[in-house]
């Protein structure tokens, strides 16, 4: 594709005159090839401008940047060169989202329960669907891995295209407030919105919760969205409420959309809803008064594309399991160990109350706190823990650059229940399963489906279930 078609829409200055094919799309060195645009983006830790010769001398023909560089290449100079990513990489990979109904969940917790159970309900009603979101993207019976819960729009075209070939009707994906601060979204017109819930996460990127909020907040307008499912038992949900049209959701009793008769059990949740004039009885073997919430989401926004409440109840009873979150296995003995993605103050509570409350015996709790991230959010993590464990044993989640033993001494500061400090996570999750007895639960908390640790700057092969799994020889 030559260059003025991939600039179509954007508003640039050009220095120098030429018309060049375009193979290729970068914002990262390690990906130029011969051909390439090259886009300079700012981040927090580089800047792109100071790569340009590197992206030049490794086979790029026309640069993309905010200022003018000092070089005989080509030169589009732009505004923003994060938001003409998102539109170049559109028009790069032909509109293909254009043709496709997007679905975008938007939420700190509960994004990628809820897209699990509304690809089983869409599915169920004939349609061909794709996920993208923390566990990777899904299409076509396969799973491709991701680096980040909304990719970069490069990477996010390229799976449009494929999907849309692949004849991919409805895209259901988790957007993260990084990737509206980032102006990935820009260019992608939402069929539905879901606004799940808000808490606190994040603030080693937007410093204060009230930035946190507004950028959540931002994606609800007409640019990026046509119709909007909110749960408005949470206080931002409230207020994104006032988007029209908007279907709302609750628990607790004023809305469009209510969950009533809740009954919360072990291994399951019922309750009664009535959608849009139909009522019927959900009953769902994802537990816990979270997936209510996360149930309760899917079956709105299934509602609002169209489809019948017989097969919204029918394929929410048939969800068993979601990679990752309140992922359970039974060792032999009765003894209860789950997996669960919980790495937020919130996330944490939702989850162990649940867990205390079903526990006859003790209540376990393996967790740690990233590095390089939030630290606003491990006391408050830790204050979580000692409310619901009996004992918690201090570990690894993903240190990156930082020093595990510091991460560790931040959060044991916190700590009032008993705990022991173990940073080998596989050797911590083995002394948690040691000291269990038959009425126990053990909960792994923080990298639910993740399948790396990561260290330094390098990814090493981890998950929790297989860790799990090879301590109680399950095959």
């Amino acid at each position: 594709m030559y260059l003025q078609q991939i600039l179509n829409g954007v508003s640039y200055r050009m220095i120098g005159e030429s018309n060049p094919e375009i193979t290729s799309l970068a914002c990262d060195t390690s990906q130029v090839k011969q051909g390439c645009l090259f886009f300079c983006l700012k981040g927090s830790k580089y800047d792109g401008h100071d790569f340009f010769r590197k992206a030049i001398g490794d086979g790029a023909v026309a640069i993309v940047t905010e200022r003018p560089l000092e070089t005989q290449a080509l030169q589009i100079i732009v505004d923003d060169a994060r938001s003409v990513m998102g539109i170049a990489a559109k028009n790069f990979y032909d509109s293909c989202v254009d043709r496709l109904k997007i679905v975008s969940i938007v939420g700190t917790n509960g994004k990628t329960s809820t897209s699990y159970v509304l690809d089983a309900i869409l599915s169920r009603a004939g349609y061909k669907t794709a996920v993208i979101g923390t566990n990777g993207v899904f299409f076509n019976g396969q799973r491709h891995t991701s680096s980040l819960t909304t990719p970069d729009p490069i990477e996010l075209h390229y799976w449009f295209r494929q999907m849309y070939l692949n004849n991919v009707e409805i895209v259901i994906m988790e957007v993260s407030a990084h990737a509206i601060a980032l102006k990935k979204m820009q260019g992608i017109l939402s069929e539905v919105a879901i606004f799940t819930n808000f808490s606190q996460d994040h603030l080693d990127f937007f410093r204060t919760m009230e930035n946190y909020a507004q950028t959540k907040k931002s994606f609800f307008t007409e640019k990026y969205v046509k119709n909007v499912v909110v749960n408005v038992d949470d206080d931002l949900g409230k207020e994104i409420s006032s988007f029209s049209p908007c279907a709302t959701y609750s628990v607790e009793g004023d809305a469009d959309i209510v969950a009533t008769d809740v009954h919360v059990d072990k291994d399951k949740s019922t309750y009664r809803v009535e959608l849009f004039g139909q009522s019927t009885i959900i009953t769902t073997h994802l537990a816990g008064i979270f997936n209510v919430y996360n149930t309760l989401a899917a079956a709105t926004c299934a509602s609002v594309l169209g489809v019948d409440i017989d097969t919204i109840s029918s394929a929410i009873g048939d969800v068993n399991c979601v990679s990752g979150r309140n992922e359970t296995i039974v060792r032999s003995d009765g003894a209860r160990i789950v997996v669960d993605f919980a790495h937020t103050p919130d996330g944490i509570s939702n989850i162990l109350s649940f867990l205390r409350r079903t526990t006859v015996g003790k209540l376990i709790v393996v967790f740690g706190c990233g590095g390089n991230r939030d630290k606003f959010k491990r006391p408050l993590m830790a204050e979580k823990v000692s409310q619901f464990a009996d004992f918690a044993i201090l570990t690894n989640d993903n240190p990156r650059y930082e020093d595990p033993k510091l991460i560790a001494q931040d959060v044991s500061e916190r700590l009032t229940c008993k705990y022991k400090v173990v940073l080998n996570r596989s050797q911590a999750t083995e002394y948690a399963l040691s000291i269990a007895t038959s009425e126990d639960t053990v909960a792994i908390l923080g990298k639910g489906a993740e399948e790396y640790q990561e260290i330094r700057g390098r990814k090493f092969p981890y998950s929790d279930v297989e860790v799990v799994r090879n301590l109680l020889r399950i095959e």
